[in-house]
């Protein structure tokens, strides 16, 4: 599969990472690192108004993340780290997916505080999967698994589920020296991208519309300027 934009180690694929991800060479990556889509394809309204939910709504994307997290177990190390965001309705899927082909979980909490205002709970946390084996190795140090980074303020994103650099910058902190190949199947505009080559790390994004591909690219091209600064 010929890449959308390759430089200095970093390669971009435009294309469903279920068609992409075969391609890749096996037990070749060190370190994943994701955010998939989190939404679950079902409406709870018809022409009659509405019915109840059930567990099968969200089991209807368990085929998908299946075959992508088997696809990602081929191509990732025994001893790599896997990061995947998720939210409380995507991670009973996501975790369900991967149990077979991981041996070991662990859930990291991403608190993002925000000064809005509003009736009920504030939305201010999202989930993170971690997946790992016996022979996963670590960064020296000591680190919480609640995180406390500021999101990507709504009129600065290119993407829409955009993540701030600084969230990638945290998990790359437990990623040792020798790790030195990334993946992200859902690259959006490629902040991973742009982190791991700051790292000095190899790196293999995936991105399903184009559009976010070509911002990605020029993002890479330019040197991996932040978003509010590029052309």
């Amino acid at each position: 599969m010929t890449p959308y934009f390759e430089q200095d180690g970093i390669v971009i694929y435009h294309g469903d990472c279920r068609e992409v991800l075969p391609t890749l060479t096996h037990q070749h990556v060190d370190v994943v690192i994701t955010d998939p889509p989190f939404s679950i394809p079902v409406k709870y309204h018809d022409a009659e108004g509405e019915y109840p939910r059930s567990w099968g709504d969200i089991c209807v994307m368990e085929p998908f993340f299946s075959s992508v997290f088997r696809e990602l177990q081929r191509v990732c190390k025994p001893r790599a780290q896997v990061y995947v965001c998720c939210d409380g309705q995507s991670y009973p899927v996501f975790f369900k997916a991967a149990l077979p082909m991981w041996s070991q979980s662990h859930l990291l909490i991403w608190y993002k505080p925000s000064g809005r205002r509003g009736r009920g709970w504030q939305h201010s946390h999202e989930e993170i999967l971690h997946l790992r084996n016996p022979q996963t190795e670590y960064a020296d140090g000591f680190r919480q698994d609640l995180i406390g980074i500021m999101p990507v303020r709504t009129l600065e994103r290119e993407h829409p589920a955009e993540k701030p650099g600084s969230l990638w910058e945290w998990l790359f902190e437990a990623v040792p020296a020798n790790y030195v190949r990334a993946c992200d199947p859902f690259m959006g505009s490629g902040e991973l991208l742009v982190v791991a080559r700051q790292r000095g790390i190899q790196a293999v994004g995936i991105e399903i519309e184009e559009r976010y591909c070509e911002i990605a690219a020029k993002r890479l091209a330019q040197g991996g300027l932040p978003l509010e600064m590029g052309a």
